[in-house]
């Protein structure tokens, strides 16, 4: 993977920023793109005490305008992009799925699934040219287990898991690999700091037990860290992997055993 550009959404995140250090350690150029300014800033400045290179574009990726600017800016800077992790996402507001208004529902369908495919459309124009790709999905272990209070996220997650297989076999002919990355509880990222308060309280727990609890839950008896779940993200991004494609693969510390 040495030279060959990256381009991760939702980069600003506890694993799109650990996905980064690692390829940046392998030689990767890399695009970042999130919404907020000074989480990507803090990822670039990560990447490069790594010794990386990276640039950095602001933006939502359920948007289609900022979406085909990126992949635009891939194309003028580097000529190209040998692989994608889309890491963008939202876990919405925890509620039952009677209490869920349809603006929330659109919300999350918006950023985890409009995201998606607007940025593997783009991702595959330029792959299927190229003859040659690799694009990462990220999913969740809390589809495959199934927890309260997240319908919207579930669903969107887990149609993840489709979309890749069929987009396998479409592109698989022209060199390019599609396969979704399913991780355990990270305590660490944003996303699990957003939703626990919520999910707690309407549990009957407090959010300081709700840790315990996942471990509990989980063979290895501890959650994710986001450094073992981006070196499965690196993994499935480059050559190492380069027989897989249209698969699943779950890193949970057995959360779904």
């Amino acid at each position: 993977m040495d030279g060959e550009v990256v381009v991760i959404t939702g980069a600003g995140g506890g694993l799109g920023r650990a996905s980064a250090v690692l390829l940046a350690k392998r030689g990767c150029p890399l695009l970042l793109t999130g919404r907020t300014r000074s989480s990507l800033e803090e990822a670039a400045d990560a990447v490069r005490q790594a010794g990386g290179s990276a640039e950095v574009m602001t933006g939502d990726a359920s948007d289609e305008g900022h979406v085909s600017a990126v992949f635009s800016t891939v194309v003028e800077r580097f000529g190209g992009c040998a692989a994608v992790l889309h890491c963008a996402a939202t876990h919405g507001t925890p509620m039952r799925l009677t209490d869920v208004p349809l603006s929330e529902w659109e919300h999350v369908v918006a950023v985890n699934l409009r995201s998606t495919f607007l940025v593997s459309r783009e991702a595959l124009r330029l792959m299927v040219s190229q003859r040659r790709g690799s694009i990462v999905l990220v999913s969740s272990a809390g589809v495959l287990r199934g927890f309260p209070l997240a319908a919207p996220y579930a669903a969107t997650k887990s149609a993840l898991l489709g979309y890749a297989r069929t987009l396998a076999a479409e592109v698989g002919p022209d060199g390019v690999r599609v396969n979704v990355l399913t991780p355990g509880a990270m305590p660490s990222t944003a996303i699990f700091a957003s939703a626990m308060p919520g999910i707690a309280r309407e549990m009957g727990f407090t959010e300081e037990q709700m840790v315990p609890l996942l471990e509990g839950m989980s063979a290895l008896r501890r959650p994710c860290d986001c450094e073992e779940i981006a070196r499965a993200a690196v993994f499935m991004l480059t050559d190492d992997s380069s027989a897989m494609t249209g698969q699943n693969l779950v890193v949970d510390a057995g959360l779904t055993t």
